[in-house]
């Protein structure tokens, strides 16, 4: 089947994708301290929480890869994604290394089938946000290959949300709609990228804490 329409809609550009969320973001980001000192950077860090008071194993990875704050690494990992964000967190970005933890092809996550829904969902999304992180810093197109690979599956597989309103990796399916630009499965993706963010604010009419905090990271991606 031929998936080029010349009916299809013109996509925002990254510039237009970004303006968007910054605008999300300004007001949940108001109290975030990413122009404070070190040390209340990493106090910020210890003391987080979400609305809820829930912390998940990926948050302080993230948040010091965020925040620019280096975080002693644990010595094992629940899972991949948590993995993979130490990984980004510590610097660490061998893409052989990083090829040998996640699965071949579609879903990142090795033998995923037996997971809920929504916390496979989770997790895939979770990974592939570090994931492309790590392929864009070694310029490895491999691993570029590979997150596209993996947004497409979540296209036709999982809904966006199933991801527990988080936007982990919306970069990811922005780039792809870019670069299947003019086709089904840039559609696809742009709107699985839309849905991502439209779902943060399902909760509070804006995006709760963790995920402005991860969409400020999706539109530096996209500022750069």
């Amino acid at each position: 089947m031929d998936t080029n329409h010349t009916n299809l809609p013109t996509l925002p550009t990254n510039t237009q994708w970004a303006a968007h969320i910054d605008a999300l973001i300004q007001t949940p980001l108001l109290n975030a301290p990413f122009d404070a000192s070190s040390e209340t950077k990493s106090a910020y860090i210890d003391s987080f929480s979400d609305e809820y008071g829930n912390l998940r194993v990926t948050d302080r990875p993230f948040l010091g890869y965020l925040f620019g704050i280096q975080l002693d690494k644990p010595s094992s990992h629940a899972g991949l994604d948590e993995h993979l964000w130490w990984m980004v967190q510590s610097g660490e970005s061998d893409p052989e290394l990083v090829r040998s933890l996640i699965a071949p092809n579609d879903g990142l996550v090795n033998d995923s089938d037996a997971l809920a829904i929504e916390y496979r969902t989770m997790v895939e999304l979770c990974a592939l946000h570090a994931l492309w992180i790590i392929a864009n810093h070694t310029q490895s197109q491999t691993l570029i290959a590979r997150c596209f690979n993996a947004a497409a599956w979540h296209t036709r597989e999982l809904q966006p949300d199933n991801a527990i309103n988080r936007p982990w990796a919306t970069q990811v399916f922005i780039e792809l709609s870019q670069a299947q630009n003019g086709t089904e499965a840039g559609v696809l993706a742009h709107l699985h990228a839309q849905t991502l963010i439209h779902n943060t604010c399902v909760s509070f009419g804006s995006p709760d804490i963790l995920s402005a905090l991860i969409l400020r990271d999706v539109a530096a991606q996209l500022a750069d």
